[in-house]
């Protein structure tokens, strides 16, 4: 499933850069005991962590890099997620947000 490795904890963090511009960016966890990453992705590619462990995760900042100046995403939240999947999309002029990535399962036929 995804990244696991038995015993090895949560997938790792991804970071998918859907807007024309470079960004850079901070992911944060939950505990004291799990270090902060720092993050550069260029536009159309993803950032990949290098290791999480059992680390929950509670916010991703993004600044977004553009033609007019440095933009601050609107960045995700949570009181601590293990989630792994996120994006940062462009949703407006100059407006930008980080998200959780959601894909549909497939559907088993009957």
């Amino acid at each position: 499933m995804g990244n696991r490795r038995p015993g090895a904890g949560y997938d790792l963090v991804q970071i998918f850069n859907s807007t024309p511009y470079n960004a850079v960016g901070r992911v944060e966890y939950a505990s004291i005991f799990c270090a902060d990453d720092n993050y550069s992705v260029q536009r159309d590619e993803t950032w990949r962590a290098s290791g999480r462990g059992a680390c929950l995760l509670t916010r991703i900042t993004a600044t977004v890099r553009t033609p007019s100046g440095n933009v601050e995403a609107e960045p995700y939240t949570s009181s601590g997620t293990s989630y792994s999947q996120f994006a940062i999309i462009q949703v407006g002029v100059n407006r930008f947000q980080v998200t959780r990535v959601i894909s549909a399962t497939k559907r088993r036929k009957k």
